[in-house]
């Protein structure tokens, strides 16, 4: 009998052809399953072959809203058919921001757009230096906020350290981690901001621009820090003559129980960014 021949899915078919010209960067998690999506509906995802997955990474924490939500659709579909370029005033750009102004804690009103994260954030830290006429800005171990020169050296990365040099200015504290801490959550709290005090004094003579800051950690493990810790953060950064930029690109829009990570701790932030499941996959991001 002839030998049987070995015939590839459509999927694997699909997977290597794009490895033959797509660069290298793509999400680990689309390497190692070699996936080639046909389509999806709600939480799931279906192959060129007709299997069907639960999707449990959404995006990166993106789909908020699901896979083709009927009416996501409808909305893009219809703004498409009318306008697709942001450049004037439009009536659903002013009930956004108006929306926005509405939902955020505080006073917090006004609202900037971006295509992504790292963008918000390089604009908060922007906005943060020209208020403050300072430089220096404070992270945490632990963070990211994105790959792009202006935010990647408060990001944790390893191998951020092998494409320098990293811009200046940058300065990271230790986070309130309570996973990596031999106390109680208050004695983790205290020691952290005791950190973050000591950052400030030494290496920054007293005078930071910002202190940037995940409510909830997403990229570090989903690390939820002692309560306290955000409005602690914040009476640090006000002493210092600080803003305090939380970002809110995977805590915001309801995650975490409530519809800010910052509402936990009762915290207005003095620049909110947003991003990831503000428009469930669609590039938008803000500051506000």
């Amino acid at each position: 009998m002839p030998a049987k021949t070995e015939t590839r899915s459509q999927t694997e078919a699909l997977f290597e052809q794009e490895q033959q010209f797509i660069a290298p960067g793509v999400q680990t998690i689309a390497l190692l399953s070699k996936l080639a999506i046909a389509r999806g509906n709600g939480a799931t995802l279906t192959d060129l072959d007709g299997r069907t997955y639960l999707d449990l990474n959404a995006g990166v924490s993106v789909a908020s809203l699901g896979h083709a939500h009927p009416k996501y659709v409808a909305a893009l579909t219809k703004q498409l058919e009318a306008v697709s370029v942001g450049s004037f005033t439009s009536a659903p750009r002013a009930e956004l921001v108006r929306l926005i102004a509405e939902l955020a804690p505080g006073e917090l009103s006004r609202t900037q757009f971006f295509s992504g994260g790292a963008e918000a954030v390089e604009a908060g830290i922007r906005l943060a230096r020209s208020f403050t006429k300072r430089t220096d800005i404070v992270g945490f171990t632990g963070g990211f906020h994105g790959k792009t020169a202006g935010v990647l050296p408060i990001s944790d990365i390893d191998w951020k350290m092998l494409i320098g040099p990293l811009p200046s200015g940058y300065h990271i504290a230790p986070y309130a981690d309570p996973t990596r801490f031999d106390g109680s959550p208050e004695e983790c709290r205290e020691a952290a901001i005791k950190n973050l005090r000591r950052v400030i004094e030494e290496e920054i003579s007293g005078r930071p621009a910002a202190i940037v800051i995940e409510p909830i950690q997403g990229t570090a493990g989903n690390i939820v820090p002692p309560p306290g810790f955000l409005r602690d953060v914040r009476e640090v950064a006000h002493e210092y003559g600080a803003l305090l930029i939380a970002d809110e690109m995977i805590t915001g829009f309801g995650r975490t129980g409530k519809l800010f990570g910052c509402d936990h701790d009762n915290v207005v932030p003095d620049i909110i960014t947003l991003g990831k499941g503000m428009a469930s996959g669609f590039p938008v991001s803000a500051l506000v």
